[in-house]
């Protein structure tokens, strides 16, 4: 990409370079007397400056010639500026002198030309002999010095010298920013600049911040219609597009560019074809080839025209179309163009320039495609080579060139390569996750993840479906899952435990805005429409939600070094971490590549479900389930039929039966007979309560095995880091959800569920009943917790709960709630989730609505807390995120910090639900631990005549530490 395509900032009074490269004095006659030589007669064929012409006269026609050549570089008239360029620097230093920094300036508008010709090598010494001029003439220091320094950079980033644009740029930079001040049109210049080096380094983190930066100055000090507000929109649009998946973004930003530019500069610009190009890629990577195929061609046909067929510009375009056809499975076009495109960069960047090794990187697959292997593999090989000579060691284009490589050499049955391959390339990726999980919103992060959702899938085919018996392909893909799966929750509680620990003032400020902003964005959702329309009532929402990421970014950047730090997940630490007769059950879904696939899109088959099983020796075994289409719904109809007590269990079993022959027979076969298992599901597996199932005994699995729950298997290196002191536990109950004169009770025997069923659809209308046996729950487990602080009736508010600070147990009683999306009301599943608390229905709790959502309770610091009871219905739903499991309460809670969390998966009955959790507190008074306690607590009603059916005890999972609580129940021990 070049100065236009890359979108660097390149003018006629810029450019320099640093006077250890000069080539001295002679150098520049040499050159002087080079120009004469070879561009006097064009120069010079009429109204030439001779004898007799005044010095006076001779300047002010090269100051006439300047401003011809301006007006036509503007316009991207390039070639007719050239040799008008050159007359004003012969008729400048025949009356000048060659060090005269008029001279420097004429040198640098010729140089400018060059670049956006692609001319490279004949800008260079230009440049220099221009930077040299100027330090001499003006002093280190002075901005045409900077401006020089500048514009070299750029050419050096054009080819592709990175490691010697980069000083270059800082020292205008620092120029600039002492000279002009921070917020100069120039000093943007140099920042969107130098963001572009960065962009093109794979530095996506930190062009980002630079290019906003650029885009605020040049908005406030030009305009928002100036070209230079284009350029840089079109950097940051390239950045958003290759740091994650977000197409939106990039679209609305290159969309923004070229209206801006096609205003200002015309349809026929040269700098129009890097937005169309730029649009174009995101199209493309978005999958919407119909929308890209034109903007291509558009582009391409303003580069030949303009910049004519050789450019290195219309090298890109030609590239890009050819990538678009190969994406689209129509490779009769692509090769032919292809060839084109790699005759120009190597003619005009060189055989080692990473443009070319993108060619021969699009030119390798085609012939991977049509079967010619070989072929494939040479070519590969040398774009690979050309990369690890240009870029940084953990570029994306290299990770990207060795990925591609390990599928061909599986395609070649070359197994051992391939997965070293993919090792190479897993582990450039796993660096720059870490970097790119350390800054940014959520939903920056998750964006991200979701660009490598096809790599973790290619090293689970790799191993399951090509090498299933091959040992190291099986630790890479285990490997791999415990890197990616539930990394996003991983990394964002790393960043909420370090702000925790080392809150300083000011950021102390920033999570107090971001907790107002959570809770007015929740009280907006739950006031529903009320006065506003649609439109209104989603503006309100999008201006906090906007409000919400750009706080959550700024925290993000203070806890930043922290999370660089984390611990590297490998099998062994995790290992590590697990006892003796406990076994991880590590379930994930991935989508096998389709190597006969002609269309990119469809590269990758249906889902499938994979096994890994890790046992505290280090051994390390695997299956494949099947496909997770089958699995699902047998999970879903069985769960279903769990909620209707009306249903025999004999009935049940059955189901229970066929789905446990399916998923966990065949995990059990291979782990013996393990004590405990520590299960991470996937996808809809997260909703099922493995604890039913039934073995080949007609028994319940629940009646052999203690059965926990994790998010991955990562999450056991964070369960073994020391915590803060466990502090006295807090129990909330029986909220008083209308006011102390208005509320109402029930009879008894009346089974009233803690039902999420509303009274209107409406979520401003929604209303509840209470629940009279939530109160005798809070004073059965007070007893065992004699310093528990109870909250109940009007005093189980909202607000109070807010308040709390790292209880040892943390039990709430109350209505839980998960809400299916519903047009024109909330989107984030964090909101549609929540608890009910006293007040809700008159919408008054303490100084809030009452309804606490997974965002806010996201919000709590639970840091030290050791169980959190949500003792409500649907608890444990939310919205199923495959490789991140449910995005609800549960999620909410280990954002907050607890260490483990029970939560419930349908709607339960309030007095079995009371039985169950006096019980399973009991058995924790006991010693029991907070896995061994439940399934004790769920046999004992298992057992009972009146909660034997599943209903009853199966609903509620524990997920997260399962050891005892320890100190807790000390002076009840003796009772």
């Amino acid at each position: 990409m070049k100065p236009q395509e890359r979108g660097l900032e390149v003018k006629a009074k810029t450019y320099t370079y640093d006077t250890k490269a000069m080539h001295g004095y002679w150098a520049g006659l040499c050159l002087s007397v080079w120009l004469l030589l070879t561009y006097s007669q064009p120069a010079i064929s009429q109204d030439q400056p001779g004898v007799g012409s005044s010095p006076a006269a001779q300047l002010q026609k090269a100051h006439g010639l300047s401003s011809q050549v301006e007006k036509l570089r503007e316009s991207g008239k390039y070639a007719e500026a050239v040799p008008l360029a050159q007359q004003v620097i012969i008729i400048r230093e025949s009356v000048l002198g060659l060090e005269h920094p008029e001279v420097a300036t004429s040198l640098n508008a010729l140089a400018v030309l060059y670049i956006r010709q692609g001319r490279y090598e004949q800008a260079e010494p230009l440049l220099r002999r221009a930077l040299a001029t100027r330090e001499k003439a003006l002093g280190a220091e002075h901005s045409d010095v900077a401006r020089s320094l500048n514009n070299l950079a750029a050419l050096h980033i054009n080819q592709g010298k990175y490691t010697e644009g980069e000083p270059l740029l800082l020292r205008a930079l620092a120029i600039r920013e002492k000279g002009l001040g921070l917020e100069h049109p120039e000093v943007a210049k140099n920042l969107s600049n130098l963001a572009t080096l960065y962009s093109y380094q794979g530095k996506y983190i930190e062009a980002e911040p630079l290019l906003s930066r650029a885009l605020t100055i040049l908005e406030k000090t030009l305009g928002s219609t100036h070209p230079s507000v284009a350029t840089a929109t079109n950097n940051l649009a390239e950045v958003y597009r290759n740091q994650g998946a977000q197409y939106a973004k990039a679209e609305n930003l290159y969309l923004q560019a070229l209206k801006i530019t096609e205003g200002a500069l015309g349809p026929d610009h040269p700098n129009l074809a890097f937005s169309l190009n730029g649009l174009a890629d995101v199209y493309r990577d978005w999958g919407k080839y119909s929308q890209a195929e034109p903007l291509y061609r558009r582009a391409l046909a303003i580069a030949e025209k303009t910049l004519g067929p050789e450019n290195p510009n219309t090298a890109r375009s030609l590239n890009n179309l050819a990538t678009l056809y190969l994406y689209a499975g129509k490779y009769s076009q692509v090769e032919s163009l292809l060839q084109q495109s790699l005759t120009i960069r190597q003619k005009s960047l060189g055989n080692e320039h990473p443009d070319v090794a993108r060619t021969l990187f699009s030119l390798a697959e085609l012939y991977n495609y049509q079967g010619k292997f070989d072929e494939s593999d040479s070519i590969h090989l040398r774009a690979l080579s050309i990369r690890k000579k240009a870029l940084p060691p953990d570029h994306p284009f290299i990770s990207e060139s060795l990925e591609t490589l390990a599928v061909l050499r599986t395609r070649q049955k070359k197994l051992q390569s391939a997965v070293q391959l993919l090792e190479s390339s897993l582990g450039i990726q796993e660096r720059n996750l870490t970097l790119a999980l350390s800054t940014g919103s959520e939903k920056r992060k998750r964006d991200y993840l979701a660009t490598l959702a096809k790599t973790t899938d290619t090293a689970l085919w790799l191993h399951q479906q090509v090498a299933s018996q091959d040992t190291e392909a099986a630790r890479l893909a285990m490997t791999t899952v415990l890197r990616r799966k539930g990394r996003l929750l991983d990394a964002l509680s790393d960043t909420n435990s370090a702000l925790r620990q080392r809150l300083e003032p000011d950021e102390q400020k920033l999570l107090d805005e971001l907790t107002a902003t959570r809770s007015n964005l929740a009280a907006l959702v739950f006031r529903g429409l009320e006065d506003d329309t649609p439109e209104q009532y989603r503006a309100k929402v999008a201006a906090l939600e906007t409000q919400a990421e750009q706080l959550e970014t700024s925290l993000s950047r203070r806890s930043a070094e922290f999370v660089r730090q984390s611990t590297a997940v490998t099998l062994d630490s995790v290992r590590q971490q697990l006892p003796a007769d406990t076994a991880l059950v590590e379930i994930v879904q991935y989508r096998p590549l389709n190597l006969q696939a002609v269309e990119r899109d469809k590269q990758f088959g249906a889902a499938r479900y994979a096994a890994y099983l890790l046992d505290s020796q280090g051994k390390l075994q695997w299956l494949d389930l099947g496909e997770a289409t089958s699995l699902n719904a047998a999970a879903t109809a069985l769960r279903q039929q769990l909620q209707n007590s009306e249903r025999s269990a004999a009935k049940l079993k059955p189901l229970a039966r066929r789905l446990e022959q399916k998923l966990m027979a065949p995990i059990r076969r291979k782990l013996g007979n393990p004590r405990r298992i520590l299960i991470s599901p996937d996808g809809m597996l997260n909703l099922l309560p493995f604890a039913t199932l039934i073995d080949e005994r007609n028994r319940y699995l629940v009646e052999n095995y203690t059965i926990s729950y994790l998010s991955s298997g990562r999450d056991l290196l964070r369960l073994g880091r020391s915590q803060p002191a466990v502090q006295s536990a807090l129990i909330v109950a029986n909220p008083n959800f209308d006011n102390a004169e208005t509320a109402r009770t029930r009879s008894a025997g009346e089974g009233r569920r803690r039902s999420t069923e509303p009274v209107a659809a409406d979520l401003g209308k929604l209303r509840y009943d209470p629940l009279p046996a939530t109160a005798e729950e809070a004073e059965a487990i007070a007893e065992l917790l004699p310093e528990a602080r109870v909250l109940t009736g009007k005093n189980a508010t909202e607000n109070a709960l807010k308040q709390v600070r790292g209880p040892g147990i943390l039990h709430i009683a109350t209505h839980g709630f998960f809400l299916e999306e519903v047009e024109e009301q909330a989107k984030n599943p964090l909101l549609r989730s929540g608890l009910v608390l006293a007040g809700f229905n008159q919408r008054d709790s303490g100084g809030d609505d009452g309804a606490l959502t997974a965002l806010e309770l996201s919000g709590l610091n639970l840091q030290g807390t050791r169980l959190v009871v949500l003792s409500a219905c649907e608890t444990g739903l939310g919205e199923i995120a495959s490789g991140e499991g449910v995005y609800g309460l549960k999620r909410a809670l280990t954002l907050a910090g607890a260490e483990s969390q029970l939560v419930s998966l349908w709607q339960v009955e309030d007095e079995g639900t009371r039985d169950l959790m006096v019980q399973y507190y009991r058995q924790l008074q006991q010693g029991a631990g907070r896995g061994e306690g439940l399934r004790k607590a769920q046999l004992n009603l298992l057992k009972s005549k009146q909660y034997s059916h599943p209903y009853y005890w199966s609903s509620f999972i524990l997920s997260g530490d399962w050891r005892p609580v320890q100190g807790l129940f000390q002076s009840a021990a003796g009772r």
